[in-house]
Parts: structure tokens; sequence; C-alpha cells
């Protein structure tokens, strides 16, 4: 069985994304879709002690753009993210373990969205010991939309299950994919609740808040739990 998933790039994903990448053999970065506005791609939540709060990066281009034609607006972002996030988690259990690494981060250049994306997305894929193979839908020979472009990737890499979340449950095909032979696992998006140095609970926000709050045993946990 190969199993499959497939998501748009976004900055500094939530947990979610990354047990859905888990629980994959493969990982398909869709990088040639048109961009949404007021979406994720660009921005993320993390917390402070008072309350939760974007960190956007700004963009320039169309409203055409797909992703990857995304560029960066200026560069006056990543210092000040750098210090949203130094403000919010320098007290967090797992601080010392990563601070220098996003730091480091902060401190490249880059001059598209899908480029600053993906090294937030290498570093956390590392840190969270997630080894599924990424490619990008830019590389494959696929052609369609919704859910024959999904079909199609899946056909492409010869995947025998898409694990999809429910949002895209009301324009799936399901038929065509069991014609096909592939199997549609919906996997439901639940935020993991976990510590949070900050005070109560705050659910939803990027993947940072669990890294540098969770002991690893529990994000493991997290991620790996109810594998199929």
């Amino acid at each position: 069985m190969k199993k499959i998933s497939i998501h748009q790039s976004q900055y500094i994903p939530w947990a979610p994304y990354f047990k859905k990448i888990a629980m994959s053999d493969v990982f398909v970065v869709m990088d040639s879709v048109q961009y949404q506005k007021n979406g994720v791609q660009n921005r993320n939540r993390i917390r402070d002690k008072n309350s939760d709060y974007w960190l956007t990066i700004p963009i320039t281009g169309n409203l055409t753009d797909v992703i990857s034609e995304k560029r960066l607006a200026s560069d006056r972002w990543m210092m000040k993210h750098w210090k949203s996030i130094q403000s919010a988690y320098r007290s967090a259990p797992n601080w010392e373990l990563y601070a220098e690494k996003i730091e480091f981060l902060y401190q490249q250049r880059y001059s598209t969205l899908l480029e600053a994306n993906q090294a937030f997305f290498i570093f956390l894929m590392d840190s969270l010991k997630i080894n599924t193979q990424v490619v990008f839908l830019s590389e494959l020979q696929v052609t369609g939309e919704k859910s024959d472009l999904v079909l199609n990737i899946c056909k492409e890499l010869c995947a025998t299950e898409y694990i999809s979340g429910y949002g895209s449950k009301s324009y799936l095909n399901e038929k065509k994919f069991i014609e096909s032979g592939v199997e549609i696992y919906y996997l439901e998006s639940i935020s993991p609740v976990y510590p949070q140095v900050q005070g109560e609970f705050i659910s939803g926000l990027s993947m940072i808040d669990m890294l540098l709050n969770s002991p690893e045993e529990l994000i493991q946990e997290y991620l790996y739990s109810n594998q199929r």
C-alpha cells in the first residue's frame, strides 16, 4: 500500500498538517496552484501570555498568481517575526533546543514565498523526525482541477490510498477514486492538546508552538497515533 497526501505550501503550518504528512509515504507540496488570499499560505498563528496573533509574510503580485510566483514585498517581516517568537517562547521548555536554528532561518534571504515556506517546512520536518518523501506538484506531469487533479496525482505516484482532510469531501469524486483503485481515508483535523508555558491552552496554532512547548514523546505520539 502506498499512501499519499497533498497540500498547498504554507508558512509554519499547524500540527494536523504534519500529522497528515507523517501518516503518508509521499507528500505533495502544491506549489503551482493559485494563491489563496487571506488563507494560510503566507501566515499562521502563535501566542503570547495574553492571546494568539498572526505572523504574516507580506507578499506582492497579482490575484491570479500561483503560489510559486508570489514574491516577498520586503524583508522587514523577518526581524519582526523573530522578535515575536523570541518574546513569546523564550521561557518555553524546548527554547534552548531550537532557538538558534529558528533565528538562523530569520537571518536568511528569501525572494519568494515558496522559498521562505520551504525553509521553515524543512526545519519543522527535521525537528519532528518526519522522513516522508516530499515532491512538488510542479515536478509532476499532471493536469486537471479539484477532484481530477488529486486523482491524477495519485495515479502518477501509483498511490493506493489518499489521505484527505474532511474539507475535501465536498468535491472529491469518490466513485472515480474507487474505480481507479485508490482508497480515500478522511483524516479529521484535530489540534492536539498539550501544556503551553504561557497559560490557558489555545488550540490551532503553528506547529512551532507545540514543538517549543512539548516533550518529544508527546509530539511523536500525536503524529503517529491511530496509524493505518
